[in-house]
């Protein structure tokens, strides 16, 4: 055997080990072994992150066994799949193609946020950026973009009262304006052709039902009352009185900032179109974002003659037609209230 032939031999032997080795470290990308406790880590990438530092913050995280041996793998077979930026959740570790395929499809993690009703935008967009989602600058500069409801928001300064409550999935690169698009869509979708005709019956525009609706919202304790409540605004309205809606003038304290926590009597004269116990009509806007229930309440209001109502010991109110029922359903509230505390003492 030649010198020549003997080189030629180990070389092809080397080469034999080293695509073995090359193999198996393939292999242990694509199939890590399996730990005796499983678990989860989320990693944030941002935009721009080179490869290599993704790969190191996934080797850090347990997610991927080699940095190194994870780039020269994507590199060489998976190099046409764009790693996108973006929150993940790992499993530590993962099979190599699984972490590529997942941050190629750009599969982030996504929070699910329930918007009760009833709440003020200001509100609403903290249930967002405590979880660190938007921030108060952006969703602020959203809630001004009122061109979002053509034809609908006409003669209102922001979206508030358009900002539908339910439940949206957002990521944490989820844009403020995108968040409000988002709400401002269902609100499209749920005050329908039908409610709109109904509003335009009761000789109110949109941001007008919008707005009666916001304080029925804040009024209505049980949902069924909501018709009934309606119609004793909307029987005011007509009467030249006055709303006299306590949870106008707390907006209107909250939205000046002054607002402490506790509704005093010296507030029924604070200077605000919102005040309704000070300013004739509706407010100028909504008060807070209504759902479907007093939406279709204030244009669907039941028929009534009363113009009065105040909270019972029930939970829910009582209603009348005149001031003298209004002051005796009062007192009997009151004597009511009395007797349940004498009774729990």
């Amino acid at each position: 055997m030649t010198v020549a032939t003997r080189v030629l031999r180990i070389v092809l032997l080397l080469v034999l080990l080293a695509a073995a080795v090359g193999a198996f470290l393939v292999y242990r990308l694509a199939h890590p072994p399996r730990p005796a406790s499983p678990s989860q880590v989320t990693i944030v990438l941002a935009q721009g992150t080179p490869t290599a530092q993704i790969f190191r913050q996934l080797e850090k995280e347990g997610v991927v066994r080699d940095a190194r041996l994870a780039e020269i793998y994507y590199r060489l077979y998976r190099g046409k799949t764009p790693l996108q930026a973006g929150e993940y959740r790992f499993d530590r570790p993962m099979p190599i193609d699984d972490v590529i395929n997942r941050m190629g499809r750009g599969d982030v993690v996504r929070y699910s946020v329930v918007v009760p009703d009833g709440l003020t935008a200001e509100e609403t967009f903290g249930l967002f950026w405590s979880r660190g989602i938007g921030g108060p600058e952006g969703f602020h500069r959203a809630v001004q973009e009122t061109e979002l409801l053509p034809g609908v928001t006409s003669g209102v300064s922001d979206l508030e009262g358009f900002l539908f409550p339910d439940t949206y999935l957002v990521t944490r690169s989820t844009p403020a304006r995108a968040i409000v698009d988002l709400m401002t869509a269902q609100f499209r979708g749920n005050f329908t052709p039908d409610m709109r005709e109904k509003a335009a019956l009761l000789g109110m525009t949109i941001a007008q039902a919008v707005t009666l609706a916001s304080i029925v919202e804040k009024e209505s304790a049980l949902p069924r009352e909501g018709p009934a409540i309606a119609s004793v605004y909307l029987n005011r309205l007509k009467r030249g009185m006055r709303l006299q809606a306590d949870p106008t003038v707390i907006y209107a304290l909250k939205r000046d900032g002054k607002w402490t926590g506790m509704l005093h009597r010296s507030d029924y004269a604070y200077d605000s179109p919102y005040n309704t116990y000070a300013s004739d009509g509706l407010p100028p806007g909504p008060i807070c974002n209504p759902g479907l229930a007093a939406l279709k309440s204030a244009v669907s209001p039941a028929r009534t003659d009363d113009l009065y109502f105040v909270a019972d010991a029930s939970g829910g109110h009582k209603f009348s037609r005149t001031f003298e029922e209004h002051l005796a359903a009062i007192a009997a509230a009151r004597r009511a209230r009395a007797e349940n505390d004498a009774s729990q003492d």
